[in-house]
């Protein structure tokens, strides 16, 4: 043992080993004793010069505080009073099994050895190599348990015969179970659907029903916790089978008669689980000739997972369909297509749409009712053609049902997928309205037509998907519900049969193909490009973070704040810091430089000032600035956060440093004059300027498909003083066709014309696209504004102003804008038109956490055109940061007046430009798309938002 050891004033006493051999039998126990506080490394390193750790299997290996031990101890009183409480409820109404099932579980918990245990796994050499794996043992009495390799597993729950198992490799949980269940009954109430893979670090949920397995597989020495079923258990109890795994945790070994006794252990059979069994393999939908998850022209109740993004293609013969299918929520699916007709025409006028085929375009939804349970099925609504113009509007409920590989889905459609008619519409018991439906075109397109939801004829459809033991392949089979009688393809489609038989091909986690044979005459293909919004990522190269180390300074006065400021630069976490100090306080004014994620910044920053402050420091206060201006104090407490990072918390890792980062409002800054400073340097404004390319396009116009331009903005600014900033950008055309593009504004609408005229804009090759001053002030601490003008955006110029009010961390803020502008001319210079119009809006904003992480933004004013309304924009922020949004514009202009389309609406999708870098970064790109553009409901595009500066507040985008 070391000096430095003996020298310390603490006592670490009574640390003991218990020697377990392979098999379950009574502990040998031999003591060692150690003067502390001491590092696990330091303590396992002299065990091991003793030559106590011998053939040690450290996965199992367990410290145990025993001073401790009555907290643990008392949790288990706990749960045994619950579940004899639990006895007396079901014999109370003589539920026996279920009684008995309790009476057993507690015996099982009785015999259970258990002691606190604050760190999870551990091992001398992990320990010799990382800080985060070699925390600072306290003083107290310890065992440390270990054994050789077991050749076993523990299982308890309801099983009648707990205990130890012999080990087999290469068995998921649903084999483990199947072969135990085979030998040893299941008690009454057991959880049919998952079990629970305990090991010293960790609990693992386990799918093993006959409809939902994963692959999840135990190594020696696991626990395999078998709990109660949730809807068996009384409302009071509802917590029990948490209680329980929360004493797992702290299991030790067993003390029943069967290990004192050194009875052998229990056996099973062998049989590994094959690579190729329907556990192992990818059972993740696929998709139909609608580019929604389903079939082939039938949908299933079944949902992608969140955040996936599929681009399908599809040629049905008659049509070709472009799909983009975003999984919005967990429970929402959310399509936009557009379908071009070989056989029809766009327009019967060779001078309005020449030889351009038919182009439609819509929007499908579905959203699920509930999950697949053990009992029921997954159960879904959906809408097809949701305000498109009628040409494949359906609705239907549809319900899918897995029996391992094989998956079944049954559903009842209306409209389009019910057309033969071959079952009376059971909403024609409610009403003599839902026997009816009106078929065909509907005209401009863009409308919700509530009244014809679940009208008319209907019928069923269904199919199977078969996932084939090699992964790639699945099977499909399914019975249609159109007959396509009422379609307006251009040509008559007569099916020969009901059926569809298809493949689906994954070629690569990404890319699939599908073949399907279909309507007994047909041959058709489609292919799906996938990714993940929330699994994007990208390796990224950082600077290590600053190791805890003693302080540089010994006193306030020997800090040098120039290098403090250029190392938390250097780690990424904050620039342009100024500092202020109190004798005990430090306070740091900075701009976020790098990180998305503010708590990594903090993290970084706060360990570059514990290394260079000294330990009279018992506060940071890590200010966030906005537009020169204080906008959220970070408060550390020194002491909490250098025990964090030094592994000196029991039980806390040594990253888990968010929970000590305080929010709190930021004071103002001192005065310029104020003794407080130590590092506040007059700001040296200069230019910035570049160039970012940009490519926008729309779809569907009658006389092309696609309508693009391609082109770079060069741009510039420079802040004048601390509140007035000068921006302006200049476009450069490379590439476009809108010279096919014939539409010049005009029309039936008498709405002004801000928006339709965008060819005469567009044909400019160089043009001032914006140019703007604006001045920026923070009016309160929750209270933001500033004022612009000039060119504001391609369209239009003058000067507006926003006010802004965002409390820190609230989901609510609220604002309001004003603009008088004045319509630009079609040169790209400086020209102005006659149209001129007052247009703003009060805005209200709601981060809603409860609904997916999600961001409602409602606008309530008046539009460019003179119309008023509301604008509603919804966000949804996945976990690579990526933003997909959606918005629609209601206004006092009737659809008539508005034209095709009805009413505008639009896509967004915000990406962080750090996905495609290998440097963390908070700047972000993005691209829009709106299916048509006119002169309702028009907001102005302004350069800036109030809301978006102070994302800090209450974090939506960085984080």
């Amino acid at each position: 043992m070391s000096q430095s050891m003996k020298n310390t004033l603490l006592i670490f006493s009574a640390l003991t080993l218990l020697l377990m051999s392979i098999a379950p039998v009574k502990a040998e126990t031999r003591k060692i004793a150690f003067e502390g506080p001491v590092r696990l490394q330091q303590a396992l390193s002299d065990m091991q010069e003793q030559g106590l750790l011998e053939n040690i299997y450290w996965p199992a290996t367990r410290l145990v505080k025993t001073d401790e031990q009555n907290d643990v101890n008392q949790q288990k009183r706990e749960v045994l009073a619950q579940l004899a409480e639990l006895e007396r409820y079901w014999q109370s109404r003589r539920e026996t099994s279920k009684a008995e099932a309790a009476a057993m579980l507690s015996g099982q918990i009785r015999g259970w050895q258990l002691g606190k245990q604050l760190w999870g796994k551990i091992s001398i050499e992990q320990a010799r190599q990382r800080l985060a794996d070699n925390p600072l043992l306290p003083k107290g009495n310890y065992e440390l348990v270990v054994s050789e390799r077991p050749n076993s597993i523990y299982v308890f729950g309801l099983v009648s015969k707990p205990g130890s198992y012999q080990f087999h490799s290469g068995k998921t949980v649903a084999n483990w179970i199947d072969s135990i269940g085979e030998q040893a009954s299941l008690l009454d109430a057991y959880n049919k659907e998952t079990a629970i893979k305990v090991s010293v670090t960790e609990q693992k949920e386990s799918n093993w029903s006959y409809y939902k397995q994963d692959d999840t597989e135990l190594l020696p020495g696991d626990i395999l916790w078998l709990g109660f079923e949730k809807n068996q258990l009384p409302p009071r109890f509802k917590n029990l089978n948490q209680n329980i795994r929360d004493l797992l945790m702290h299991f030790v070994t067993d003390e029943s008669v069967r290990a004192e006794t050194n009875a052998p252990l229990h056996k099973v059979r062998s049989a590994p689980t094959s690579e190729r069994h329907w556990s192992r393999l990818d059972l993740e939908p696929s998709y139909n000739n609608y580019g929604s998850v389903g079939l082939m022209q039938n949908p299933t109740a079944r949902m992608a997972k969140e955040g996936e993004l599929a681009i399908t293609y599809s040629d049905m013969e008659e049509y070709r369909r472009y799909t983009v299918n975003l999984q919005l929520l967990p429970w929402l699916e959310t399509t936009a297509f557009y379908t071009r007709f070989p056989n029809r025409l766009y327009s019967e006028f060779p001078g309005f749409s020449g030889d351009n085929i038919l182009t439609d375009k819509g929007f499908d939804v579905k959203a699920r009712l509930w999950k697949e349970s053990y009992w029921l099925p997954e159960v879904s609504v959906g809408f097809r053609d949701l305000a498109g113009t009628g040409l494949f509007d359906a609705e239907y409920i549809v319900g899918s049902k897995r029996f391992g590989p094989v998956d079944i889905s049954v559903g009842l459609g209306f409209g389009r997928l019910g057309t033969y008619d071959d079952i009376t519409n059971p909403f024609c018991e409610l009403a003599d309205d839902y026997c009816r439906r009106e078929s065909g075109f509907s005209g401009r397109g863009g409308q919700v037509e509530y009244d014809q939801w679940f009208t008319g004829t209907a019928s069923f459809f269904g199919g199977i998907e078969y996932q084939t033991p090699w992964e790639p392949l699945s099977l499909k089979a399914e019975y249609e519900g159109n007959d396509y009688s009422d379609d307006q393809a251009g040509v008559p489609i007569k099916p020969d049969s009901r059926w569809n038989f298809g493949a689906n091909y994954q070629v690569t986690d990404y890319f699939d193909v599908q073949l399907s044979y279909e309507r007994g005459d047909t041959l058709m293909f489609n292919f799906s490009l996938r990714t993940n919004f929330n699994e994007l990522n990208q390796v990224k190269t950082m600077p290590d973070k600053t190791p805890p180390q003693k302080p540089k300074a010994d006193k306030l006065s020997d800090v040098s704040w120039t290098a403090l400021r250029s190392e938390l630069r250097k780690q990424g976490a904050f620039s342009g810091a100024r500092f202020t100090a109190t004798d005990d306080e430090v306070t740091m004014y900075a701009y976020h430089h790098r990180f998305r994620n503010s708590n990594e910044a903090y993290d970084r920053a706060a360990r570059v000032l514990s290394a260079e402050l000294p330990d009279s420091v018992k506060t940071y206060n890590i200010v966030d600035q906005v537009l020169f201006e204080p906008n959220v104090n970070t408060q550390v407490q020194a002491e909490d956060f250098k025990r964090r990072i030094r592994n000196e918390d029991p039980s806390k890792a040594v990253e888990e440093t968010e929970e000590l980062f305080t929010r709190v409002y930021p004071e103002e800054k001192p005065d310029k004059d104020s003794e407080k400073w130590k590092l506040n340097p007059d700001y040296r404004f200069s230019n910035s300027y570049g160039l970012k390319p940009f490519f926008q396009q729309d779809f569907g116009s009658p006389e092309n498909f696609q309508t693009y331009q391609l082109g770079v903005y060069a741009f510039g600014k420079r802040w004048l003083t601390e509140n007035l900033e000068v921006f302006a950008e200049a476009g450069i055309n490379l590439a476009n066709n809108y010279d096919e593009f014939n539409f010049l504004g005009g029309g039936s609408s008498q709405l002004p014309e801000v928006r339709t005229q965008v060819r005469r804009y567009v044909q400019n090759d160089v043009w001032l696209d914006s140019a703007q001053v604006t001045y920026h002030k923070r009016l309160g601490q929750d209270w933001f504004a500033m004022a612009y003008a000039g060119y504001l955006e391609r369209m239009f110029g003058g000067a507006g102003g926003e006010v802004l009010y965002r409390p820190i961390d609230s989901p609510w803020a609220f604002g309001a804008h004003v603009n008088r502008v004045r319509q630009r001319d079609f040169t790209g210079g400086s020209g102005f038109l006659d149209y001129e119009v007052t247009t703003g809006f009060v805005s209200a904003y709601y981060q809603m956490p409860w609904l997916s992480d999600t961001l409602l933004q409602l606008d309530f004013g008046q539009f460019l055109a003179g119309d008023k309304g509301v604008n509603v924009t919804l966000q949804k922020r996945f976990e690579s940061g990526v933003v997909a949004g959606a918005f629609a514009a209601f206004t006092d202009v009737s659809s008539e007046e508005y034209g095709e389309g009805s009413f505008t609406k639009g896509f967004f999708i915000s990406i962080p430009f750090d996905l495609m870098s290998v440097r963390n970064t908070r700047e972000r790109v993005g691209f829009s798309w709106i299916p048509l553009s006119r002169n309702g409901g028009q907001q102005l595009q302004r350069r800036a938002r109030l809301y978006d500066y102070t994302d800090d507040r209450s974090p939506f985008y960085n984080r």
